[in-house]
């Protein structure tokens, strides 16, 4: 509103001192329009800058409250007690070196968190959103730790839950020996918790298209067979996702930078047979004459993976992990290896923003109705059926492709005994999220629709191209299910007997 009035006061003042120089000097004397323009609208317009400044923003005010509470000794071993404080203490270090955020009174969090019942450490969503609302919370992490049976060793759980969305992000559990390598699993419980929510936030600013510094790291494979080299090409294109999951950047295979940068086949057989050759002190020096100075260095043997950072042209302490390995390991040694390109104290801004859901990827499943109508006459019943149709966003916001399957069944009325079809269309559509419990998506639609029509004399198969266009509206009961309203209307395209289909239909909604 500010800014409003400051443009309408800097049009008003420009143009009637314009209109005043115009009319006492005339348009031929420059040098006076000059000399008013300096005298007269510079020190207004500075002074309309004075009154009208932009207030500034509260960056703390932005960011997210983090609750880290105490975690609930399960088992109450009095030899552990001190473990309630250390892993929310080892949370907040881990955190802070990461993201920007502001940490809530852990004294406060607690005294809303007595009042509600947990089981083994976790809370039912109702009582989360009542710890987050009366805290005034963002995010909450909280959990538990205990003997196992054998009393050996120590089982560690942390949950991860976002109050915006309503839901729980993550999960991240560890054992350890119950003894001083404790410590080390706390670390690790630390670092767990990091990656799941910077992983959340990454995926929330790229679904809210933001924008981000371009960061190229290069997937470069080294081998000495050709059976190597297809491990660890295919092992290149799991890496290109975990690691779009773990660190913001921009990444290419080796093979992808050659067609990017439009390397010669001659530098192109010089790579590949460092690569062959395992020089990967030679890969470093080929990539920076390209300007690249960050890139990952992939070995794949019979029974590990090694990944080898090169950051800012330094290689970095080499990740492994077995061939065969699960994938929370995977990713886990893939997280640890991203590390190592983050530019020393470079932090994330954990905004309360960024923990919004925002998602348009929609799979509605439901029932319809409607009605059916030839150009040679109202000869069709009653229309019911189901209703399938899926939209997602794939680039932009109003890039969404939909994909629509209806099936039907046209009750008895004179001359027709029944219909029985169904169509497949495909379109696009654009999602306005009204909040967060509401979405308007309209959408047009081409296809086919098939089936069989009875009548009295005979049966007639048919194939039919057809355009479409609806309005679907859903309300969200939870931050990834609802329901959801869809008026839809079918224009069947023929030359012998057009026809139009108008349906409805109520469906169940699952927001991915």
């Amino acid at each position: 509103m500010v800014s409003f009035f400051r443009r309408v006061f800097y049009n008003l003042t420009l143009g009637k001192l314009h209109f005043l120089i115009e009319f006492t000097v005339g348009g031929s004397k420059v040098p006076a329009m000059r000399f008013w323009y300096f005298f007269v609208c510079v020190p207004l317009l500075s002074v309309t800058g004075v009154f009208a400044a932009e207030p500034k923003k509260d960056k703390a005010a932005e960011l997210a409250r983090v609750a880290i509470m105490t975690f609930i000794n399960a088992s109450d071993s009095a030899h552990h007690e001190w473990v309630e404080k250390s892993l929310p203490d080892a949370i907040n270090d881990s955190m802070q070196a990461r993201f920007e955020f502001v940490r809530q009174d852990e004294n406060k969090v607690r005294a809303v968190a007595d009042k509600l019942k947990h089981v083994g450490g976790e809370y039912s969503q109702v009582d989360a959103d009542k710890i987050a609302k009366e805290s005034q919370s963002d995010i909450l992490i909280y959990g538990s730790f205990k003997l196992s049976e054998s009393k050996e060793d120590l089982l560690l759980k942390a949950v991860i839950y976002n109050a915006q969305g309503k839901r729980v992000i993550g999960v991240v559990e560890d054992t350890s020996p119950a003894d001083a390598k404790i410590f080390k699993s706390i670390d690790r419980m630390a670092a767990g918790i990091v990656e799941k929510i910077y992983s959340f936030a990454l995926a929330a600013e790229r679904e809210q298209g933001k924008k981000v510094d371009l960061k190229i790291l290069v997937l470069v494979p080294t081998y000495s067979t050709a059976d190597e080299e297809k491990k660890a090409v295919k092992e290149l294109d799991v890496l290109k996702n975990d690691l779009a999951d773990s660190y913001l950047g921009r990444y290419l295979t080796i093979y992808e930078f050659y067609s990017e940068y439009k390397v010669t086949k001659d530098e192109q057989a010089k790579a590949n047979g460092f690569a062959k050759n395992r020089e990967r002190n030679k890969i470093i020096s080929w990539l920076e004459g390209y300007g690249v100075r960050n890139a990952f260095i992939v070995l794949v043997s019979d029974k590990k993976v090694n990944i080898t950072p090169v950051a800012e042209g330094k290689a970095a302490t080499q990740i492994s992990y077995a061939v065969n390995a699960r994938p929370e390991e995977k990713k886990a040694g893939i997280a640890k290896a991203s590390l190592e390109m983050a530019p020393k104290g470079e932090k994330v801004e954990l905004k309360k923003n960024t923990l919004t859901s925002n998602s348009v990827t929609l799979l509605h499943i439901g029932a319809l109705g409607g009605k059916g109508v030839l150009e040679a006459g109202n000869n069709l019943g009653v229309l019911t059926g189901l209703n399938v149709q899926f939209g997602m966003k794939i680039w932009k916001p109003w890039l969404q492709p939909q994909v629509k399957l209806e099936g039907y069944y046209v009750t008895q009325k004179e001359p027709v005994t029944y219909l029985l079809g169904g169509s497949l269309s495909g379109g696009f559509g654009y999602t306005i999220l009204l909040g967060q419990r509401m979405a308007l998506t309209p959408y047009v639609m081409g296809g086919a629709i098939m089936g069989v029509i009875k009548n009295t004399a005979t049966s007639i198969t048919f194939y039919l191209p057809s355009v479409s266009a609806g309005l679907t509206y859903t309300v969200f009961l939870g931050p990834r299910w609802g329901i959801s309203f869809n008026p839809h209307v079918q224009y069947v395209i023929d030359k012998i007997a057009p026809g139009i289909f108008f349906t409805g239909s109520v469906s169940w909604v699952y927001r991915f």
